[in-house]
């Protein structure tokens, strides 16, 4: 049965004097169709208890086995405003929470079939660079060609911030990417024709259906697309060294920043599948590339909470952090 506003409990504010406690806190950023990566959530479990969060996207859903559910919007800066949010209520307490960003993402052609699904051991901030148009003004002052990537290693048109107290990429904790990894394998992921037929446009492209993949994943609020700022996004995480990159999102900086601003990034996880690549296929332009396929899109929605699921539900199983056995929902 399909889950809807008429269906799940009315939301509640929530009580500081008697705080739920999630065992697991499941992220998606958007619930709009096409893009509603919420849906499966609310289809795969029953929600008993709903809350309005001030400063949240949506209502928190919270499911009979310690899960609780949200949404963020898309983009950073609202992926860090609802995250904040729901760490400074005083009605939810999410000290013993395991926390999972799960959504689509891009990916470049060569790395992984279309609904392919990536667990992340590095998040990468892809805005926090130096964007530099070297060849847009001579020493006369007058307009001239600009760079691209490529063309001179001593002017690449992006550098690291020469302002830098840190690197702008976070590093997951890795028992906790290796316990999800493991969880993931048991999983069966969907195939589509149709999706694999648009991946057989790419020559680059694998040929075989979705797999499990580790690696990094590059979070922007960007809406790139191309071959060129592809080449960017792989120069910036070689720079820190947790190239090649893997999938490419627009939340999951943010929500990491977020949780370590509380000390809690030690339990968050990033759980992604592919549903375009970052790149026209040969013959397709730009916009149609990045309208992408309904298919592609589908499938990947479907196999990140297909993914999403058994990792959370294995972590509240076996709580691997020891990060709390006592709660109340």
């Amino acid at each position: 049965m399909t889950a809807s506003d008429d269906t799940l409990p009315i939301a509640r504010s929530p009580d500081p004097d008697d705080p739920v406690v999630p065992a697991a806190l499941v992220l998606t950023a958007a619930f709009e169709d096409p893009l509603d990566e919420r849906q499966p959530w609310l289809e795969r479990y029953e929600i008993t208890d709903t809350l309005a969060v001030p400063g949240a996207e949506t209502p928190v859903y919270l499911t009979d086995s310690g899960i609780a559910v949200t949404t963020t919007g898309i983009g950073k800066s609202d992926a860090a405003t609802t995250v904040t949010a729901l760490l400074a209520t005083p009605g939810i307490d999410l000290e013993s929470a395991y926390v999972v960003s799960c959504g689509i993402a891009g990916s470049s052609p060569e790395t992984a079939a279309l609904g392919s699904v990536a667990i992340a051991d590095a998040v990468v901030d892809w805005d926090r660079k130096h964007r530099w148009d070297r060849g847009s003004v001579d020493d006369a002052g007058e307009l001239g060609e600009s760079t691209a990537i490529g063309d001179s290693t001593d002017e690449r048109p992006i550098d690291l911030l020469a302002y830098r107290p840190r690197d702008y990429v976070h590093r997951l904790e890795d028992g906790l990417v290796e316990r999800a990894l493991a969880a993931a394998g048991d999983v069966d992921l969907l195939e589509d024709d149709d999706a694999r037929a648009y991946q057989r446009t790419y020559p680059e492209a694998p040929d075989s259906g979705p797999t499990i993949e580790r690696g990094t994943t590059v979070c922007g609020d960007e809406f790139w697309h191309g071959p060129r700022y592809a080449r960017e996004v792989g120069w910036l995480c070689e720079a820190y060294g947790v190239g090649p990159y893997v999938t490419t999102q627009m939340e999951d900086a943010a929500t990491a920043r977020a949780l370590e601003r509380f000390d809690l990034r030690d339990r968050y996880l990033s759980v992604r599948a592919v549903s375009n690549y970052d790149r026209p296929a040969p013959g397709e332009s730009v916009t149609e590339s990045f309208d992408g396929d309904p298919a592609t899109l589908a499938l990947a929605i479907d196999n990140a909470a297909r993914v999403g699921g058994r990792v959370v539900e294995e972590l509240v199983e076996t709580d691997p952090l020891d990060i709390g056995t006592e709660r109340a929902v």
